[in-house]
């Protein structure tokens, strides 16, 4: 009795189920025998319909005549398993299954090339590659510096502009590494400082901003400016603070840098601030109106808000409209910022890898998680002594107010309160915790490979 349709499909089918699960090699072959299998039981079916009669007998046609009429697919119709399927014949199944087989071959390659193409061992190996040989390079270029005679003596000894290269060079990677950290937080930052009655609290902002205009140009807004703002002040900064602990250690009388006590780094960092606030705040400035853009339409020319959003042609409508005055709108509360903040910095920062070291440690050798919690430690202390003056720094270069830092200040707590030179503190102490935590982490071991690299 030859198979019907429905017991074809489902001679097939579990087959097909079963490669699934353990292979298509078994699957194959079943699938392979039950089309034989049907094809045999609907041969003598076949052969009866293409008899002829002929004179007084019946004669069969031949073998390759009944080969070649079978070879065409019968009408068998079609039939509901679940949902409406087409019946297909033996021969139809089993070209199906094999373009199937052959579908999952390619996937699976697919996925083998992909793990090749994405081998995080080969990444990383590459990656170490590319580090050993920039630190080749530029230890042979820093030794080459160390004794080339400079000074027309007969040492050639150039440690002290050698050490300031090298602070420049590490403060420039932790600079840059910190904005990638932090840049989210601190856009939601400037907004809650400038325009607090937008926004209901740091979330509302975060999830606006980000609804609004997304993350390349709403969180990470103003991320160029800001990469440049953190390089030019941390290369500025660090080279001047291993210059004024040199300075320091000159005035009190003592030997090395690494002698000084917690409050003279301290006073080694607030002077070092005076150089890097000079390149900090035009950077900071264009920064601070591409994270504000969007909110700062009202103070801008009403058919050039669309044209501002970008960090050179902010740079260009600033140098048109207000000259190289504009650039440093805001310097004195910068200043303000910048000084008494660097104190509790670098005081903290040098204070916590004090209380961090063991017994028979020196404070480059605590290890990179108590560097980072010591920087994290230090940005937390300069951002809650200093944030007020953060605050009317914002206002002052976003809404390109005249008045000075005083009178902008009186101003706020006059109409708002006290807690408003304090709005956006929260987003600011979570951003700086990772950040500072990066800058420092970055600086101290780069500082060590370039010395290693020498």
């Amino acid at each position: 009795m030859s198979p019907t349709p429905a017991e074809i499909v489902v001679a097939t089918s579990a087959p097909l189920r079963e490669h699934n699960d353990n292979g298509y090699k078994t699957a194959k072959a079943a699938a392979a025998a039950a089309a034989a299998a049907a094809a045999a039981a609907a041969a003598p079916s076949t052969a009866s319909a293409l008899t002829k009669g002929s004179g007084t007998g019946e004669v069969s046609l031949s073998a390759a005549e009944a080969a070649q009429s079978t070879s065409l697919p019968p009408d068998i119709g079609s039939t509901r398993v679940g949902s409406e399927v087409l019946i297909m014949t033996p021969e139809q199944i089993a070209e199906a299954y094999e373009n199937a087989v052959r579908e999952e071959e390619r996937k699976r390659a697919k996925v083998e090339e992909s793990k090749v193409r994405f081998n995080l061992p080969g990444i990383r190996k590459k990656a170490v590659a590319i580090r050993d040989g920039l630190l080749l390079i530029v230890g042979k270029f820093l030794t080459f510096i160390l004794h080339l005679d400079m000074h027309g003596g007969n040492t050639g000894n150039n440690i002290n502009f050698v050490e300031g290269l090298i602070d420049f060079i590490a403060g420039s990677l932790g600079g840059a590494a910190q904005v990638y950290v932090s840049q989210p937080l601190d856009t939601v930052k400037v907004k809650l400082q400038t325009f607090p009655e937008t926004y209901k609290g740091m979330f509302d902002c975060f999830i606006s901003t980000y609804r609004r205009d997304g993350v390349m140009r709403g969180l990470y807004a103003g991320s160029v400016p800001a990469v440049f703002a953190n390089v030019a002040e941390n290369s500025v900064l660090f080279a001047a603070y291993g210059g004024c602990q040199k300075f320091v250690t000159y005035v009190v009388g003592k030997d090395l840098a690494s002698e000084l006590t917690t409050t003279q780094n301290a006073c080694a960092g607030s002077l070092a601030a005076c150089f890097s606030t000079l390149t900090l705040c035009p950077t900071e400035l264009i920064k601070c109106k591409l994270q504000a853009l969007r909110e700062m339409k009202h103070f801008v020319e009403p058919t050039q808000t669309a044209d501002l959003r970008t960090p050179w042609t902010l740079t260009r409508y600033i140098w048109r409209t207000e000259g190289i005055r504009g650039f440093y709108r805001g310097l004195g509360s910068t200043f303000i910022r910048e000084m008494p903040g660097y104190f509790f910095f670098f005081g903290s920062y040098e204070g916590t890898r004090e209380l961090l070291r063991g017994k028979d440690q020196t404070k480059d050798e605590i290890g990179p998680f108590k560097t980072m919690v010591a920087g994290a430690i230090g940005g937390v202390c300069l951002w809650t002594s200093t944030f007020p003056a953060d605050v009317i720094k914002s206002r002052i270069q976003v809404k390109n107010l005249n008045e000075g830092m005083f009178s902008v200040g009186a101003e706020i707590v006059r109409r708002e309160g006290v807690l408003a030179l304090y709005r956006g503190l929260l987003p600011s102490v979570l951003r700086t915790i990772p950040a500072t935590a990066t800058l420092f982490v970055v600086y101290e071991y780069t500082k060590k490979a370039l010395h290693g690299a020498m």
